[in-house]
């Protein structure tokens, strides 16, 4: 049985994803299964949004805000707070900050985006300054920190909105410390601790969460983990679908999947189902026959079970058998549903890649189905 969340805590999904671009009729399917299942925030933040990131000054069109009104009020009726993002990371003009410039100011358009989203329903806005390029001191000068005018900008938001924000820092995970070793430290001598900030944990993909401390003690901010776990957009060739691990007992969480909407309601399920208890394979199996995926699925799982994790993980070594392959010809040809044409890709994959480790793929059908770079490499038996 799913457990009540804290009606103050921060659980649900996450639309930041590359690669794909919910519409509002599968946002609202993803509302019901938070309602359903205890969750209660909604992250929008979707990369494939121009207007949130690439072209963020430009304003939402009249057909836009009356779309996001319409779902506001759906989430409000069910009770899921509305995080509305914002990611001028790109291009913002930050020596405008202690600068008076006669035109409008950078600052200003962030302002009257947030102010629009806010008034069209959101509940909060979150400012994003995740997956920029590492140029700041080639940008702005060495005598500047990024860390610093990162949480500047960040309290300049929050005071003149004059409520709840949250913010998305460019390190985002332990393992890009190493890329800007000062950047949280400088955020943390000036980023007021009422703003509630976003971090993955260890890795970008985390392997665990548990008893996490390490970001709590640099940062007296309050966490949300955005919690990469079923992302595949940095490997669109894969699909996760198991069991929920490493992520027990943390009130402040959420998923960032990917953007398959019958995918997503059936992770959203495993998530509220696995995550403030223990993972139970039996349950787990019972959601995936309640989403009527077939027996045949779950004897070849350990192909879709989780990520690979760290920075430096090592090759997983399955005993692969010519049943498993028989087994994905009934999932290509005889399972049909809207989870099996969100699948057909992977499946098929993965039914290449066996096919490829068994030598049983033709030289024909190598050059045929795979890319010239790795057709050319597998003939060339640089595998064998």
């Amino acid at each position: 049985m799913k457990k009540k969340t804290n009606k103050d805590s921060f659980t649900g999904y996450i639309e930041g994803y590359y690669g794909k671009l919910l519409s509002w009729e599968s946002r609202e399917l993803i509302i019901k299964s938070l309602c359903k299942n205890n969750l209660n925030t909604y992250f929008y933040a979707p990369k494939e949004d121009v207007n949130h990131r690439l072209c963020w000054k430009k304003k939402y069109s009249k057909k836009w805000r009356l779309n996001f009104r319409k779902f506001a009020k759906i989430c409000n009726e069910n009770k899921i707070k509305v995080i509305a993002g914002i990611a001028p990371g790109l291009d913002f003009n930050f020596k405008q900050l202690n600068t008076k410039i006669n035109k409008k100011s950078d600052f200003e358009f962030l302002f009257e985006k947030a102010e629009q989203l806010l008034n069209d329903g959101a509940t909060s806005i979150a400012l994003m300054l995740d997956d920029i390029p590492a140029d700041f001191k080639k940008k702005f000068g060495n005598e500047v920190s990024e860390g610093k005018y990162h949480g500047l900008l960040t309290n300049m938001l929050f005071k003149k909105l004059g409520k709840k924000i949250f913010f998305v820092p460019r390190i985002y995970a332990d393992e890009l410390i190493k890329y800007d070793p000062n950047y949280l430290n400088d955020l943390s001598k000036i980023l007021d601790p009422e703003i509630i900030v976003f971090y993955c944990g260890k890795n970008v993909v985390s392997k665990t969460l548990k008893n996490y401390k390490f970001i709590k003690k640099i940062l007296q901010n309050r966490i949300i983990f955005w919690d990469n776990y079923y992302a595949n957009d940095y490997c669109p060739r894969r699909l996760f679908v198991g069991p929920y691990f490493g992520r027990q007992k943390i009130n402040d969480i959420m998923i960032n999947p990917t953007g398959l909407i019958n995918t997503d309601l059936l992770i959203l399920d495993i998530f509220a189902n696995n995550f403030n208890s223990k993972p139970c394979l039996k349950e787990w199996e019972k959601i995936l026959n309640k989403h009527g995926i077939p027996k045949s699925f779950f004897k070849v799982k350990r192909y879709f079970l989780l990520p690979d994790f760290g920075s430096n993980p090592t090759v997983k070594k399955f005993n692969i058998k010519i049943k498993d392959l028989e087994l994905l010809d009934l999932l290509l040809w005889k399972w049909k549903g809207n989870l099996s044409r969100e699948w057909y890709p992977f499946i098929f994959g993965l039914k290449q890649d066996l096919q490829i480790s068994e030598k049983l793929l033709t030289s024909e059908r190598k050059i045929k189905t795979q890319t010239a770079p790795l057709s050319k490499f597998l003939l060339k038996g640089e595998l064998e």
